[in-house]
């Protein structure tokens, strides 16, 4: 009985460790999509805002996905009630950077999916202090 306790307990916080080794974002990084200065702004919390992207500043969540390899933090925003849509912006940790490497939009409503939205290049965005 005693080893089970102590095997129960190892499990738990060899899964602990495991859960708790994501990545910690908290701050405001800054920009530019096709000349557009963008500012995104992550919390721990797992919330996101972008300001610049569309005239009114969106807010969402931020996840980190592991699904395609090297770890990527995809961003995801709904837009306002008058003109619905969800947008995603994914972004690949770069040091204390991160890259954008794609964006996907999509208008809200059933079996429509996210869409490739074309961006020139691949933008930095930088940390703002």
């Amino acid at each position: 009985m005693l080893r089970s306790v102590f095997r129960n307990v190892g499990l738990l916080i060899l899964l602990s460790l495991f859960v708790g080794c994501g990545i910690n974002i908290d701050g405001d990084y800054t920009g530019n999509i096709d000349g557009k200065k963008i500012t995104v702004k992550f919390e721990n919390n797992g919330s996101v805002a972008v300001l610049g992207y569309f005239p009114k500043e969106l807010t969402g969540l931020w996840v980190e996905e592991k699904t395609f390899g090297n770890p990527q933090i995809w961003a995801t925003f709904d837009g306002p009630k008058e003109k619905p849509f969800r947008l995603r912006f994914e972004f690949k940790p770069e040091g204390e950077n991160f890259l954008l490497v794609g964006v996907k939009a999509r208008p809200l409503g059933k079996g429509t999916k996210l869409n490739p939205v074309k961006i020139d290049g691949t933008p930095l965005f930088k940390p703002q202090f």
